[in-house]
């Protein structure tokens, strides 16, 4: 009787000892959507100056291109949704004879997620353009050198129509949306 009790003790021992407790808890959270674009830096304004020639019979010198912006993004998407940036002229009037040429790199810089693709060469005109699409959850870190990089640049498309203008300012708006 005595054995009996001790194997009784012991797998009472056991069952004890493999006992598992588990505890819970409920946890909710908000993501909310998000969709901040902007131009970095903000600070100056970009001049395409085209250069007279110095000599008779010599084309006018186009510019040099400029690369010192970039675009910065911050995305949170819903599932299955992706965003877009569209370049356009919305003010101004580009002279006839000339395009004006953008270029945009692929993401470069110390953010995360999914940056989408960057467009080729586009000639900018009134109507919205794509720049980059697929973008997702991401953010490209802020400021110059995170982002994509715009570059800018004039090309004479035709000598015949280009009249003297002693100045003309164009406005570029960038604009991210759902796809």
């Amino acid at each position: 009787m005595r054995a009996f009790y001790t194997l009784y003790f012991m797998i009472m021992l056991v069952g004890s000892v493999m006992a598992q407790t588990t505890a819970s808890a409920s946890i909710s959270f908000n993501l909310p959507s998000v969709g901040l674009l902007d131009l970095e830096p903000n600070n100056s304004a970009i001049t395409l100056a085209m250069q007279s020639p110095t000599e008779a019979g010599r084309a006018l010198t186009v510019p040099s291109s400029n690369n010192t912006k970039w675009l910065n993004v911050t995305s949170s998407v819903a599932v299955g949704v992706t965003r877009k940036i569209t370049a356009q002229i919305s003010s101004g009037t580009l002279p006839a004879g000339l395009n004006l040429l953008l270029t945009v790199s692929a993401y470069s810089g110390s953010g995360s997620g999914t940056f989408g693709t960057a467009g080729s060469n586009l000639s900018l005109t009134t109507s919205a353009q794509n720049v980059v699409t697929g973008i997702g959850g991401a953010y490209t870190g802020n400021g110059a050198n995170n982002g994509y990089n715009l570059t800018y640049s004039l090309q004479i498309s035709n000598y015949g129509q280009l009249k003297h203008d002693a100045s003309t300012s164009l406005t570029i708006t960038y604009t991210l949306t759902d796809n």
